[in-house]
């Protein structure tokens, strides 16, 4: 098996060996009483039948026109923003 090896290491390349990686998380975790309250406004968001994934209806999205500055200011993007009728925000 060494001759093997050796094959192996005069092509560039090697073998790979089994490994494993454990990451420790450095919080606390999940807050059960955040979590808790976002189970219930979900559930209250269904009962209604007003759940707004994966669509927000239109007055929700009526609410929510230009409240973020996107494209973002130094994006890429940012230049075409005047060209669909966002005049508001600059180039």
């Amino acid at each position: 098996m060494r001759c093997g090896f050796g094959i192996i290491e005069a092509a560039g390349t090697y073998l790979a060996l089994p490994s494993q990686t454990n990451y420790l998380p450095q919080d606390s975790g999940i807050d059960r009483e955040r979590s808790k309250a976002a189970e219930a406004q979900v559930q209250a968001w269904r009962s209604k039948k007003t759940l707004p994934f994966p669509e927000f209806s239109p007055e929700q999205r009526e609410q929510l026109r230009d409240t973020l500055d996107f494209p973002p200011e130094g994006s890429l993007n940012r230049s075409s923003a005047s060209d669909n009728g966002n005049s508001d925000q600059e180039n």
